[in-house]
């Protein structure tokens, strides 16, 4: 072998070991003056904002308040720092050792960063403090939005992007400025749908010209559908939704619906318009995110045959796209072991005397599994046809278990006495986290599973005590 050739080849060893070396941490210390009972942790975007496994970094103060946790980071990236419910972005960058310092009480505002080689965070800080009276005003005309009334609320949405380009233009926190694009071309398409029976309303025209406005804007580039709080979903929902189908179904139905019901009876136009939006995507990259997440959708929300098909063609079609293709597999292998046919997944959860209730103690009966919360609505709306059913069967053959995802005990206590439902209450806590709720792949509430006698389940939610239920457990369940 020549010297030449030696060289070379230690030459592109090197460069494989570097390359693969190249994940680093970025080291985030800092104070905060008062902690209480928050939870505070640092996350990282996961490949689906819904199904993928969060990426959770806990951090832990001592009686100082002082903390220091490592992230491990392999480029330039925004990632957030959370307390309970409110976050704060950090620009974290592969070797970076920066320092934060919080007041709660004011947070996110007012955080100090040293460490970045630009004053971002005062960036954020000017960002924050002039956005919050557009937060006010928005806040305060959503109700008559949403009842297609005249408002500025898109005008407002509007004004908001157009801060967050003068202030994070050319800067990494960019993605804020994108994010703020997404979500005032979401509104528009929500204003479409509210205000689309206004005679002087033309929906195809103004659909048109917001897709003209969205690809002037750059949103279906792949940094930008990455910046959205859930990729391309959000935008492709609300477009979908400007269509009627809710409405169509609700006079073919005779009553209103769950958004979940309308998803199902309505796929197939609601999902042709979706998919229709992609013929405005161009780069390769940000189509094979975008149908990602609407892959991810179907196998999450539709029948598993429904699923498929689309499932297997995006396998095939990109392949090099290995994250993608990972995810997807692993999701679509997640929601055949909880399919119909499938044995229900086995819990043990305290009442509220604080007895371990089991699956295993349901059976022989149909059982639906309610997961819930006391500030979801559409939860608490399904109680009194819930109490109906409950009413018409015997214990021997139909029970409800109440499964609450609630963080807080004290409010489950405080919802579950004031509903006084007479089915077995069980606290599972801890959110979208909680362990049964997450191994059954639940992607929001209220969500419902049915299990049949054998200790199998029978319907994966999609099934409503005020819609469809009653006329399934009518053929499933004889009375006397």
């Amino acid at each position: 072998m020549s010297q030449r050739i030696i060289i070379a080849t230690c030459w592109l060893t090197f460069l494989l070991i570097a390359g693969c070396e190249q994940k680093e941490n970025v080291t985030i210390s800092g104070k905060i003056d008062y902690v209480g009972s928050a939870n505070m942790y640092i996350e990282k975007q996961p490949v689906h904002y819904k199904y993928a496994p969060k990426l959770r970094f806990p951090v832990t103060t001592g009686q100082d308040g002082n903390f220091t946790t490592s992230i491990p980071v392999d480029s330039t990236q925004v990632i957030e720092f959370h307390i309970d419910d409110t976050s704060y972005p950090i620009v974290a960058q592969p070797g970076q050792n920066l320092n934060l310092q919080i007041h709660r009480s004011q947070f996110p505002d007012s955080v100090q960063v040293s460490g970045y080689p630009s004053p971002w965070d005062s960036l954020y800080s000017n960002y924050f403090d002039q956005t919050q009276q557009l937060q006010r005003q928005i806040n305060d005309q959503l109700p008559d939005f949403r009842n297609g009334n005249s408002t500025t609320v898109v005008d407002l949405y509007k004004k908001r992007y157009q801060l967050a380009k003068k202030i994070f233009g050319d800067t990494p926190l960019d993605d804020l400025y994108y994010k703020a694009v997404g979500e005032y071309l979401v509104k528009r398409l929500e204003q479409l749908k509210y205000q689309r029976n206004k005679t002087d309303v033309s929906p195809e025209e103004v659909r048109q010209n917001i897709i003209a406005e969205a690809k002037k804007m750059d949103f279906f580039s792949f940094p930008s559908l990455h910046a959205q709080r859930a990729g391309i979903r959000d935008f492709t929902n609300a477009y979908a939704n400007t269509f009627g189908v809710a409405d169509s179904l609700e006079d073919e139905y005779g009553q209103e619906l769950n958004q979940y019901d309308v998803k199902r009876l309505g796929y197939q136009t609601l999902d042709s318009a979706r998919t229709s939006v992609l013929s405005h995507i161009d780069d390769q990259k940000a189509m094979a995110y975008a149908k990602m997440y609407l892959i991810a959708e179907r196998i999450g929300e539709m029948p598993l045959d429904v699923a498929t098909p689309s499932y297997e063609q995006f396998l095939e079609e990109y392949s090099n796209y290995p994250q993608y293709i990972s995810f997807l597999e692993t999701f679509y292998e997640q929601i055949k072991r909880v399919s119909p046919g499938q044995p229900a997944i086995p819990f043990s959860l305290p009442n509220k005397d604080g007895e371990i209730v089991e699956m295993s103690d349901f059976s022989d009966k149909y059982v639906l599994l309610d997961f819930w919360a006391s500030w979801c609505i559409p939860c608490l709306d399904e109680f009194p046809h819930m109490k109906d059913l409950y009413n018409k069967y015997s214990r021997d053959n139909f029970e409800i278990v109440a499964i609450s995802i609630e963080e807080d005990s004290l409010r489950w206590r405080q919802t579950i006495e004031r509903f006084d439902n007479p089915w077995p209450q069980l606290y599972g806590g801890n959110s979208f986290q909680q362990k049964t709720f997450k191994a059954y792949r639940g992607g929001g509430i209220p969500f419902y599973i049915l299990v049949g006698p054998e200790g199998k389940i029978v319907r994966y939610n999609d099934v409503r005590p005020s819609f469809n239920l009653p006329k399934l457990l009518d053929s499933l369940i004889t009375t006397p």
